[in-house]
């Protein structure tokens, strides 16, 4: 059930290329994101890299990331529990903002949430200037 990405994104994947890491199942994750990142250091032709991070970890991310400058063009937070106070860094969703039913939902909201999906679609939207 866990083993690829939520039926949510996989849509995406025609128009999108998606690296998909559990943080749970994955204890070593920020070397292996490091790791993910460093590969397209070299591309000959940059590929523009969006990361899409939440709750406790979002800290880490963007420490994470900010070792990647000019390879990563932005952070996409879902229910960070940290302030966000940088341009590329942006909250796409809080749980508190999800309609009423699913209000019962803990914080951070699933990334294979469909208001999730929707955020980061409209972040990414923004920042290519199509919306």
């Amino acid at each position: 059930m866990h083993d690829e990405i939520p039926a949510t994104w996989r849509e995406l994947t025609d128009r999108l290329r998606i690296v998909w890491l559990r943080v749970p199942a994955a204890p070593s994750w920020k070397s292996t994101v490091d790791t993910v990142l460093t590969r397209h250091r070299d591309d000959e032709a940059q590929p523009v890299l969006d990361v899409v991070a939440s709750g406790p970890i979002a800290a880490d991310v963007a420490d994470l990331v900010r070792n990647h400058e000019g390879l990563v063009r932005s952070l996409l937070l879902v229910d960070p529990e940290v302030e966000v106070d940088e341009p590329w860094i942006r909250v796409v969703t809080r749980t508190e903002d999800t309609p009423a039913e699913d209000a019962r939902m803990p914080a951070p909201l699933p990334l294979g949430h469909p208001d999730v999906v929707s955020g980061v679609l409209k972040a990414l939207s923004d920042l290519d200037g199509t919306s």
